[in-house]
């Protein structure tokens, strides 16, 4: 077996629950080629740092001051089917160019599954008890020795956990200015 290193040792016996928090401004969601580079990013910081990861979106409401979302707030913090990413990246003349090399990141981010955002407001409170209860989650502090261990308290974390439609789709209310368009508008300008 190999010796723990430093940090790993330090943090069993100063009983430390650590999380990574890879934190990227929303703004990089108007955008789908840095969306993608985001989205490598995130995912080799995830594989590279072994602790639990928790990946936010930050200033979501700055987000359309930016630009407008091509796709709903859901679609770029559960990270659902980038090919209408690459569709999107089609459209412009220098991605064509590199539309192969596109399709494989988007296949490789696909392949591992890992990364998805919560979006954050720092204004919010609301915002931040999510992120809060997320990092909470991910390094186990809701499972943890000082608190009292029973059945009832472990469903209930398992049960809010892992569902943020519903919180997403409340963020996207909030911030994003409302479509003239109907969904099948939209799907004939892409």
């Amino acid at each position: 077996m190999f010796p723990a290193s430093p940090g790993h040792s330090l943090c069993l016996f100063l009983l430390f629950q650590l999380t990574a928090v890879h934190l990227v401004d929303s703004h990089y969601c108007t955008d789908p080629a840095k969306f993608i580079s985001v989205l490598c990013t995130s995912l080799a910081t995830m594989l590279h740092v072994e602790l639990p990861h928790v990946n936010l979106l930050s200033k979501m409401d700055l987000i359309e001051h930016y630009g407008k979302l091509a796709f709903n707030l859901d679609y770029y913090t559960e990270v659902l089917d980038l090919s209408y990413l690459l569709d999107h990246l089609a459209s412009d003349p220098f991605f064509r160019h590199y539309r192969q090399l596109n399709e494989k990141l988007v296949q490789l981010i696909e392949d591992y599954s890992l990364v998805s955002f919560i979006p954050l407001n720092i204004q919010d409170k609301e915002s931040i008890q999510r992120v809060l209860q997320a990092v909470d989650k991910a390094n186990g502090y809701c499972f943890g020795v000082q608190e009292q261990r029973s059945l009832e308290a472990m469903m209930s974390a398992a049960m809010g956990a892992d569902f943020h439609f519903s919180s997403t789709l409340g963020i996207q209310e909030k911030y994003l200015a409302p479509s003239d368009q109907s969904v099948e508008q939209e799907a004939m300008q892409l």
